[in-house]
């Protein structure tokens, strides 16, 4: 059995760096600033549990990359840059084989992009900060600008993916997963019912803890 599961935040308020919480918004301001920039987060990850394999980019036939090809779409920039390195590459992808590969081989330091004009300065400010904890802001004028991004997340095996995007995709993710093989089970999950690593690794203690958000 595999578990491809998807954690969302829809809209989301982003996280800016320690210097700007004196500009954060008052709790009464939330609502207006989420619907003026219309901010969405996911985070997608993938286990089998017959072979203990944990991580998105671990199952053999790449379904969850395929899942994630398809709701993020195409064309997409894609830089496969290499960590520690200056040389920065950047190619457009157009064919869903080609994006399933690169979804399943990012480095550390890659990124995807969308509806943006990539330069070399910008995927660099971009891969730079491993944590976003600085570029965070720089995404959320992307965003603001209708970009979609993904970035790779370290997994126990591979990779996870985090995607931010100025548009919705849980909705998106539930139609993708329908088509899932039948050995694959797939779940959209809000993020603020997954708090915590018992629930974030629910397929590991209790498969059945959020049944109520499994796609069928």
């Amino acid at each position: 059995m595999r578990i491809i599961k998807y954690f969302f935040e829809e809209p989301t308020l982003l996280d800016f760096p320690a210097e700007e919480e004196s500009a954060k918004p008052t709790e009464s301001g939330l609502e207006g600033l989420m619907r003026k920039h219309r901010h969405y987060r996911g985070y997608l990850a993938a286990s089998d549990l017959a072979s203990n394999m944990v991580g998105g980019s671990a199952l053999e036939d790449n379904a969850a990359a395929e899942v994630l090809s398809r709701v993020i779409g195409g064309p997409i920039w894609f830089s496969n840059r290499v960590a520690g390195q200056d040389d920065i590459s950047i190619i457009l992808l157009s064919s869903r084989k080609d994006i399933v590969q690169a979804l399943s081989t990012m480095g550390s330091d890659s990124v995807m992009m969308m509806d943006v004009d990539p330069t070399e300065k910008l995927v660099k400010a971009l891969t730079d900060d491993n944590d976003r904890k600085v570029g965070m802001r720089l995404i959320a004028e992307l965003l603001d600008g209708g970009c979609t991004l993904v970035f790779p997340e370290s997994a126990h095996m591979g990779h996870d993916w985090s995607i931010f995007s100025s548009r919705p995709l849980a909705d998106r993710m539930r139609e993708a997963m329908k088509d899932l093989p039948g050995d694959t089970r797939g779940f959209a999950i809000p993020y603020v019912e997954a708090r915590g690593e018992h629930k974030f690794y629910f397929e590991q203690y209790d498969l059945g803890l959020f049944a109520r958000h499994e796609v069928r």
